[in-house]
């Protein structure tokens, strides 16, 4: 078997290849815009749902401080204490300082509190469950906003800070819980304040908001600095960023170290030095954001993430997971694709060839035929019965032609038979003739059947997508009235063509945040149907706001739809009866987009009476409502 050496062959066997290619290519594109806004979907998602838990934590925090600085017996204690102090007595000695111990002590050890403290008017802490720091100004030095604050009048979160521990002599992750405490005339007297440990619920809140294998969500200051616990503390010890023993909360900071240090890589600058994660950095300057092309994060390995600074709660919250994981399906969805692709263009190399090598065998033949053409013309008899065979054959194949030309009703059914036609062994007492000519038809045929498989893949996927209603919207800033007029000029020839007219009544631009080629397809398949069912009579189309919605209605004159077929029009694959063309998933796909906008859309009307469509989006909060 010679391989095609015509520059005419390879020619032909590119172009065929060429669209092919470019489906495939626009195929994996859109795969990978999808892949993306999912990734991107998820870790807002858990980023939002982190956040929120966070914030009903603070507001539980929050309710249990000022309930027990509100208690009779508590403020009462909390008084007397003060009244010690005043009268030059032993703040230790105090027998009301026993009693705060005892009526505090079930909260504490309840509410999982690392301890207690009273912090007078001037900052001097009055009370304590450790006696070290009774008559000290340790909470006012180490969190002066948060005493200060509650000293004011606010209960209040505080942002995490370092707390020496004399008992065991180490550094503890800290909060405050700062709440005032007032006398019988709501003056403010002092201040109650619960310790709370950062790696305790505040962790346990961040660490069920993960993504994945490698995913973590987390919490740090406006230093830069961990507070919550890493996920990932044995190996942070194996790459040399944390000691033994040490706990990674307040000793990490978020700092790129220029490469990935799992895989071996060892900065030649000290950590101090290093710059801020890109997160980090934006975080830090009061900004919240997204990033799914990667950076790198703490550890140098490449991540994704979406991440915000809460300047209620003073804290940054991130949540991030390794690249080669968030991108793994897309990257064995482009494998199997290619390998595909490539089977596919090996099979179509190799029948190339074996055309080219049939197509030479019956160039020969002819050549053989004409030489035996004088020795057959003497043989008046075996020619006889050679034409009658001949006829024979030429009646096979055309009932042959005539069977397939029923059967091949799909790209798929086509391929098969034409390949088996191809290959099937040439008979020994017939000659088949095959031209050139035959043999560019089929390449050509078969290069048409893969284009429209390619296609009808595409086209479903994209279908499948849109009715599912999980698809990211891509939102913008869309004015409604300019949306539905240009829809209405993109059909007028249609509209037209079925007889009908399109009146539009509109208040003003209706402008808000929505998907514009989505919401440009549901008007489209609206105004369609109205013209396709609209018995030649004028179409309605208003639009308008309506108590933080904006609506839009398509109204035709037509023939109408029964009651009990109103419903069932949204299901998919469902047509009215008098419908002849399409799959009926037109509706579907209009209800699929607008719940995916938070919306609805319904359909009210009478047989013989016309059908209205009303389609409600949400109006961004705000928005003056007509």
């Amino acid at each position: 078997m010679k391989f095609p050496t015509k520059r005419a062959d390879w020619l032909l066997f590119l172009v065929m290849l060429l669209p092919i290619g470019l489906s495939i290519w626009l195929g994996l594109s859109q795969i990978d815009t999808i892949h993306r806004r999912q990734a991107a979907a998820t870790l807002q998602t858990v980023l939002a749902a982190t956040r929120e838990a966070l914030v009903t934590w603070e507001r539980h925090t929050v309710t249990t401080a000022r309930s027990w600085a509100s208690e009779v017996g508590i403020r009462r204690a909390i008084l007397a204490q003060g009244k010690v102090r005043s009268e030059g007595g032993s703040l230790h000695e105090s027998p009301h300082l026993g009693e705060l111990r005892r009526l505090l002590r079930d909260v504490v050890q309840q509410k999982q509190f690392m301890g207690f403290d009273v912090i007078a008017t001037d900052g001097i802490e009055i009370a304590s469950d450790h006696g070290d720091v009774v008559g000290t100004n340790t909470l006012s030095r180490l969190d002066p906003l948060s005493v200060t604050t509650a000293l004011r009048g606010s209960t209040v979160i505080g942002a995490p800070f370092v707390m020496h521990n004399k008992a065991l002599d180490i550094d503890v992750p800290t909060m405050l819980a700062v709440t005032p405490v007032r006398d019988e005339e709501g003056t403010i007297v002092a201040a109650l304040a619960f310790r709370l440990d950062p790696t305790g619920e505040f962790s346990r809140i961040t660490r069920s908001g993960r993504v994945g294998e490698t995913g973590e969500t987390y919490a740090f200051d406006r230093h830069g600095r961990l507070i919550t616990e890493s996920r990932f503390e044995p190996t942070l010890r194996d790459i040399g960023l944390l000691a033994v023993g040490e706990r990674s909360s307040h000793a990490i900071e978020l700092r790129d170290p220029g490469g990935d240090m799992l895989r071996g890589f060892r900065p030649g600058v000290p950590r101090s030095e290093q710059p801020l994660t890109k997160m980090a950095h934006s975080a830090i300057a009061g900004k919240s954001g997204l990033d799914i092309d990667g950076y790198r994060d703490y550890r140098g390995v490449e991540v994704i993430g979406a991440w915000v600074w809460d300047s209620e709660l003073r804290l940054g919250i991130a949540t991030e997971v390794d690249k080669a994981e968030a991108y793994s399906a897309l990257a064995a969805t482009r494998r199997v694709v290619l390998r595909t692709f490539l089977v596919g263009l090996c099979i179509t190399f190799v029948l190339t060839l074996l055309l080219q090598h049939r197509a030479r065998a019956l160039v020969r033949g002819l050549a053989r035929e004409r030489e035996l053409r004088s020795e057959l013309e003497e043989r008046v008899g075996r020619l006889q019965r050679v034409e009658g065979e001949l006829k024979s054959a030429v009646h096979v194949r055309e009932d042959f032609l005539r069977f397939a030309s029923h059967e091949l009703r799909t790209p798929l059914t086509s391929l098969r038979l034409l390949y088996e036609y191809m290959l099937r062994s040439r008979p020994e007492d017939a000659t088949p003739v095959m031209s050139p000519a035959d043999v560019n038809r089929f390449l050509k045929v078969s290069t048409r059947e893969l284009y429209r498989m390619t296609q009808v893949i595409n086209n479903m996927f994209v279908l499948s997508s849109v009715a599912a209603g999980n698809a990211v919207l891509n939102l913008e800033h869309v004015d409604l009235e300019e949306l539905v007029r240009n829809v209405a000029r993109k059909m007028q020839a249609e509209v037209s063509a079925e007889g009908c007219t399109v009146e539009i009544q509109s208040e003003g631009p209706v402008v808000g945040h929505w998907d514009r080629a989505h919401l440009e397809q549901v008007f489209v398949n609206l105004l369609s149907n109205a013209a396709r069912f609209g018995s030649r009579q004028p179409i309605t189309i208003s639009i308008g706001k309506e108590t933080g919605f904006a609506v839009v209605t398509v109204r035709d004159r037509g023939v109408g739809i029964m009651k009990e077929d109103q419903e069932r029009m949204f299901e998919p694959f469902r047509r009215r009866q008098d419908a002849h063309a399409g799959l009926g998933a037109g509706l579907f796909v209009c209800r699929a987009i607008a719940e995916a906008h938070k919306g609805t859309i319904s359909v009210s009307s009478e047989k013989g009476q016309g059908a209205t469509f009303r389609v409600q989006l949400p109006l961004p909060p705000g928005t003056f409502q007509a």
